[in-house]
């Protein structure tokens, strides 16, 4: 069986083919890049646009095996996505007071009933722990077990109607009108922490930030729960932009100058070092110095860390946190990151690239792309699903699974093909 994983980002659209063999292994076959658009701070707001190079990738996809695009999943994110906690209990039915599947089920569903605001969209609802009998599991595996009363305390994610709306709008120009794509979206700030945190860190307690190019999602553990889940409006991009004006400069030679030549940490660039603006852009023809630049891009690292240390505040777990920080995402790249880090939050702070104990890879290539911050997402997805499909679940309150309508697609590709 298939897995593709599709993590549609504010810069770029990232993607992984995947086979789950028989035994339950999991190899990766291939990765895709590709530019992004009609995505702003991790939502779609013009469906259009993104379906377009959506549509590209979708077809290296078909080349490479038609059969990969019967299963796929995405991440859906966004800074207008909530983390909530309820709690529900039910009462065990049979004489021998044994929990079965179907009441970790119905506890579950007993905790969605709550009122959201108007306009919100839950799309998981995730176990956090069961307390049977008021007594608290260590152990999330409850089945088996017995008791007369099932307590769950159950995280909900949930987004606003628009960023759900144009995602399914997507679903819908790709898969047909009729499409039921539901049961292969995944937040993505959880596929994220799939493929990043060992349990060991979990336990001890960390923070998980991406720093994708529009938005950074920060996600809290401690003794093994997740506490928190949120994504902020700033990224990446940002640092961009900043340069740009700093620099009287295009966006796209800001870009590649912060990739280039940016540091984070000012202290450690000398004011001495310059650089020669008509490398990087035609017509310009000064020169600048490098240590203005790592001040640009400082502040605004400052800023996203800043942000935080706030989330972290809320949780009363600032400096708190033994694992510390855990870094990854494409703007995680970026030079001095883990000094503002360290400062910032005053916890340890690393660079972390994809876990390699659950999956295999099909050649050094792949296994070369794969290690790379920014395919964070595209690799939990692909993992999540994969434990998903395993275990025979979903995560809540979906379930179904979508098959590529290929007579559409066909139709679709031709209609973007510019006439003669």
């Amino acid at each position: 069986m298939y897995i593709t994983a599709i993590d549609l980002g504010s810069s770029q659209i990232k993607g992984i083919v995947a086979e789950l063999k028989k035994d339950g292994s999991l190899i990766f076959l291939k990765t895709i890049k590709r530019d992004s658009a009609g995505i702003k701070r991790g939502e779609i707001i013009y469906p259009e646009e993104t379906v377009k190079n959506l549509v590209e990738v979708l077809n290296e996809i078909k080349h490479f095996d038609k059969k990969c695009l019967k299963n796929l999943v995405f991440g859906i994110s966004g800074t207008r996505s909530r983390f909530n906690l309820s709690r529900a209990a039910v009462s065990i039915p049979r004489p021998d007071f044994e929990i079965l599947q179907e009441d970790v089920d119905r506890v579950i569903r007993e905790s969605m009933a709550v009122n959201l605001p108007v306009g919100w969209q839950i799309v998981h609802s995730l176990p956090r722990e069961f307390i049977i009998d008021d007594i608290e599991m260590d152990d999330p595996d409850v089945i088996g077990l017995s008791g007369k009363k099932l307590e769950a305390n159950v995280v909900l994610i949930s987004v606003f109607s628009s960023i759900y709306k144009n995602f399914m709008k997507v679903s819908g120009f790709i898969f047909g009108k009729k499409t039921d794509f539901e049961g292969n979206i995944i937040f993505s700030p959880l596929a994220c922490d799939r493929a990043i945190l060992s349990r060991q860190q979990k336990e001890l307690g960390a923070v998980l930030i991406d720093v994708g190019f529009g938005t950074t999602s920060v996600v809290v553990y401690e003794d093994g729960r997740i506490l928190n889940a949120c994504v902020l409006p700033v990224g990446s991009g940002n640092i961009t932009n900043d340069l740009a004006i700093g620099l009287k400069c295009s966006v796209t030679t800001a870009e590649k100058i912060k990739i280039s030549m940016g540091s984070s940490f000012a202290r450690e660039v000398s004011s001495k070092d310059k650089i020669d603006m008509s490398e990087f852009e035609e017509g310009q023809s000064s020169q600048v110095s490098k240590k203005y630049i790592a001040e640009i891009i400082e502040v605004r690292a400052r800023e996203i860390f800043s942000l935080v240390n706030n989330q972290l505040k809320s949780l009363g777990k600032a400096g708190k946190l033994p694992s510390g920080a855990i870094l990854t995402g494409g703007g995680a790249k970026l030079q001095g990151i883990l000094d503002i880090a360290r400062q910032e939050l005053r916890l340890p702070a690393q660079v972390s690239f994809p876990l390699t104990d659950d999956f295999e890879v099909s050649s050094a290539t792949v296994s070369d792309q794969i290690q790379d911050s920014e395919m964070s997402v595209a690799v939990g997805l692909a993992l999540t699903k994969s434990d998903l499909i395993k275990k025979g679940e979903h995560m809540g309150p979906f379930g179904k699974r979508q098959s590529f309508n290929d007579s559409w697609f066909k139709k679709f590709i031709k209609a973007l093909m510019p006439s003669d």
